[in-house]
């Protein structure tokens, strides 16, 4: 006996099965796919497609990623009897042949070129290119399948999620697989158990025409986007599920907007809306505890905020939980007010001198060398051994060892690394950090638009491990999550400010030494300046009995190493407050920077006076 597959697998597989019906369709996104199944789901819609064309073969499988250039896109230089050739590239289509099968394993970290490609070649009637005075034509019918954790999706480009507006999520699909794979019947390996999964195959695209209700309930149903290409999307897979029907109905439309997880009408009862949890004020930070008070907090469990049950909900008779359809999240996480898209990101960054004196980058790819700093020497062998056998016959050349030209080196293509870098310092214990936000916003925007490098520094919260110390980590950019997480942390009550300002200052200077060139660096330090944590006591890990001011004082001595810094922009957010306020002006003037205190006029009306 056959058991049906579950959900998301199903839906995942029709979806593949239209791309394959539909080539104006061009392409999805699967939200969270674990790359092992990627490779079995291409070559699975390759054997649709090929289905789809008699006599035309099997489409290729082809697969693209960091390392891809544009010469492997466009047009390509191999090796041939008569010495060199310019072939076509992996994306210009043979007109006679069947359209190829792109994967794109990881969306958000391919090269730049894939990404320009597939903005220019998805969804277009004709593409041409002109490239070292070769001149190509096509008709664009490839199919791109490329995988994307779902958090990622709010950092990409808008154009390119434009393009891909077939959206599905896979989370879950390898306990799906193995609970199929438990039947008696089942195959063993991942592809032929896709395949028995998917439905009959489609015998040919439908040509309904689409009705004025299945119209306007298109229309109703796709949220607002840049283009109306998500419209036709959901038009289009609507008409891959009509089947022998005269036209498309509403049915079908509902049909295919609950594959594309765009309405929940397919679940019986929706279950209710959680009760909000109630927040407890923060509390006000207090002065350092003795060591067996700070020892038993620490051990302490720490206490969760209970949520109230909502009414229970009535399932119809034979129906148990695990029955009941998944429910989808929003197929456009791009939508979402919180998302961050990136500056400029279809362009090239600058990258640094070629006599640059850093070398701190990550290797994305080779290319052809321009210095000997750093050579790739796997890919300059591989490329001199495509030309070994015409080098060898052309004396005085023959031999049997491993002939080399200038030509055939390679070397390493680095990352992108801003020349701009941002250190956040965020003492969660200061009432400062709630409403800091109309103060930090500009500093914010600033990473943004020169794709800063961000370094967070934060102490003073419950989360930490240990609140003697502060915590630190360092972001490629501000699209990282923890940095919003770092945002909204609740305050605690040890404030390690002057630990917190020692590793502020070590982060400087590792900016200075990894970066050349006229960089330029913004410290952030929002503070009220009351430090009850010595510095001593945050590297050896003991509490004194007694504090005072040496906190206050280890902060200041520390962070006046900041003064001594070229081209660090300094600035310091507190909130305004009658009680000891010149711990934050003396912080600012020690560095060197800006004084902006923060005045709460309201629960949402923070205001902001420059000092």
């Amino acid at each position: 006996m056959t058991v049906p597959p579950p959900q998301h697998l199903k839906r995942l597989l029709t979806l593949i099965d239209c791309l394959a019906a539909d080539h104006r369709l061009g392409g999805m996104i699967v939200f969270d796919l674990d790359t092992s199944l990627l490779l079995e789901l291409g070559h699975l819609l390759a054997e649709r497609m090929g289905r789809d064309i008699p006599d035309a073969g099997t489409p290729e499988v082809m697969v693209l990623g960091a390392g891809t250039t544009a010469d492997d896109l466009w047009l390509r230089t191999v090796p041939d009897d008569a010495g060199f050739a310019m072939r076509p590239g992996l994306l210009v289509e043979d007109g006679d042949g069947p359209p190829p099968v792109i994967l794109v394993p990881d969306l958000g970290r391919t090269s730049l070129p894939v990404v320009q490609a597939a903005v220019t070649a998805l969804h277009t009637e004709t593409a041409s290119v002109e490239r070292l005075g070769h001149s190509l034509h096509w008709h664009p019918r490839a199919r791109w399948l490329t995988a994307l954790p779902r958090h990622a999706a709010t950092h990409l480009s808008p154009h390119l999620l434009d393009r891909l507006p077939l959206r599905a999520h896979a989370s879950g699909i390898l306990e799906e697989l193995d609970a199929l794979r438990d039947e008696a019947s089942a195959p063993d390996d991942d592809r032929s158990l896709l395949r028995a999964a998917m439905s009959p195959r489609m015998s040919r695209l439908p040509s309904a025409p689409l009705s004025h209700e299945a119209a306007r309930l298109v229309v109703s149903l796709v949220p607002s986007g840049p283009s109306r290409r998500r419209d036709l999307a959901l038009a289009r897979v609507a008409r891959a599920l009509t089947g022998d029907a005269p036209q498309i109905l509403p049915a079908h439309v509902r049909q295919a907007a609950a594959l594309l997880g765009l309405t929940d009408e397919r679940i019986p009862d929706a279950p209710p809306a959680p009760v909000p949890p109630t927040v407890s004020p923060s509390p006000v930070p207090a002065p350092l505890p003795s060591g067996a008070a700070h020892e038993a907090r620490r051990t302490a469990p720490r206490s969760r905020s209970v949520v109230a049950p909502g009414p229970a909900r009535q399932l119809p008779a034979g129906t148990t939980p695990s029955d009941q359809p998944a429910v989808m999240p929003c197929p456009y996480p791009e939508d979402d007010p919180s998302a961050f898209a990136p500056f400029a990101s279809l362009r090239s960054v600058h990258q640094p001198a070629a006599g640059s004196r850093t070398t701190h980058h990550h290797a994305a790819g080779v290319r052809p060398a321009r210095t000997l700093r750093s050579l790739a020497v796997v890919a300059t062998l591989f490329e001199a051994a495509k030309f070994q056998t015409v080098r060898r016959a052309v004396p005085p050349s023959g031999g049997r060892g491993l002939v080399l030209r200038a030509y055939d080196l390679r070397e390493y293509r680095q990352s992108a690394q801003s020349e701009s870098a941002l250190v956040l310092v965020l003492d969660h214990s200061s009432r400062a950090t709630g409403a800091a936000a109309p103060a930090l916003a500009p500093y914010l925007r600033w990473a943004h638009r020169h794709d800063a490098a961000v370094s967070v520094i934060e102490f003073g919260h419950r989360d930490t491990a240990d609140e003697l110390v502060a915590d630190h980590y360092r972001a490629t950019n501000l699209f990282d999550p923890r940095v919003i997480g770092s945002l909204t942390r609740s305050p605690g009550l040890a404030s390690p400010l002057a630990h917190a300002m020692d590793l502020a200052v070590q982060e400087l200077r590792r900016h200075r030494r990894n970066r050349a060139g006229l960089h330029e660096t913004v410290l952030v330090v929002i503070t009220d300046g009351r430090g009850n944590v010595p510095l001593t006591a945050s590297l050896l890990g003991r509490v004194p009995e007694e504090v005072g001011r040496e906190g206050v004082t280890d902060a200041l001595v520390t962070a006046a190493a900041v003064r001594k810094l070229t081209r660090v922009q300094t600035v310091v957010i507190a909130p305004e407050s009658w009680v000891y306020p010149e711990l934050a002006a003396d912080l600012a003037d020690v560095m060197g920077g800006q004084l902006i205190t923060v005045a709460a006029k309201g629960p949402h009306q923070p205001a902001v006076r420059n000092r």
